[in-house]
């Protein structure tokens, strides 16, 4: 097991598959109202089972909990294939996730760990990923880090106990009664943010495919293979490894490297 104090994240990227002439009609009084569902170029069940192989390939523990009670892979895998979907799953170890942005036209898959360490090297968990089709960009994160630097809502920091007071603040934007006061996030240097095609974000260690770059602009990898301080190859089939640092962001204490990275990528 490699030796981290802190838990980290491997978050995955894919483009979803072309809208189908299949829709679903809602109708009201006046009109009625079509929905065209959208999948992930890689679908729920597949995820799951590449995840899973992934872990018995580390010799981790398969054995997933739902409400307190264990459940095989194999119960888990059926219900997944049966269902057709699944959001979040977990292990004592580990949290997976799976979700569709259709409104951002992506899809992600999430790996959280619950023990430091506990998911070994992250390309162990990427690289089948990266080789398919679809894939748009991955990233490695912090997981506290990642989640305080993306906090909005006040009720985050009070049921942690932790001071907000000196964080700037902003309207949400919503309508009454739903109107609040919202710490704004905005120049957080570990913020992401979904975004038409990909997520906005930045970390230590990236990889992104050319379907990214066609997303974000062709500029923008220019002015990464100039940018001092990253160190930038060719991994595989038109997709790069990014690598900003040998550790893993953590803190503003790299906000210069993270700001850095963030204007060559998006800015």
């Amino acid at each position: 097991m490699t030796q981290r104090v802190r838990t980290q994240a491997l978050k995955l990227v894919f483009a979803l598959s072309p809208a189908t002439e299949k829709s679903t009609e809602i109708k009201h009084e006046f009109s009625t109202i079509k929905f065209q569902p959208r999948t992930g170029s890689i679908d729920s069940f597949e995820a799951l089972s590449m995840l899973v192989g992934t872990m018995k390939a580390l010799a981790i523990d398969t054995t997933f909990i739902e409400k307190e009670r264990p459940v095989s892979v194999e119960t888990l895998l059926k219900r997944v294939r049966r269902a057709g979907r699944w959001g979040h799953v977990e292990t004592l170890e580990l949290d997976f996730q799976y979700g569709v942005a259709a409104n951002f036209d992506h899809c992600l898959v999430l790996v959280r760990e619950k023990v430091p360490g506990i998911a070994h090297e992250w390309e162990f968990w990427a690289k089948p990923f990266i080789g398919l089709d679809g894939f748009i960009q991955g990233w490695v994160a912090d997981v506290d880090y990642d989640y305080w630097q993306n906090a909005t809502d006040p009720i985050q920091y009070k049921a942690a106990g932790r001071d907000f007071s000196h964080l700037s603040m902003k309207q949400n934007g919503s309508p009454p009664p739903l109107d609040q006061m919202e710490i704004d996030t905005s120049h957080d240097p570990g913020r992401w943010e979904l975004r038409d095609g990909y997520v906005e974000a930045v970390a230590s260690l990236m990889w992104l495919s050319e379907l990214f770059w066609r997303r974000v602009g062709q500029v923008h990898k220019a002015r990464l293979l100039s940018t001092t301080g990253v160190n930038v190859r060719d991994y595989m089939d038109g997709v790069i490894e990014v690598k900003a640092s040998e550790h893993c962001f953590n803190s503003v204490e790299t906000k210069d490297a993270q700001d850095r990275l963030r204007a060559s990528l998006y800015g």
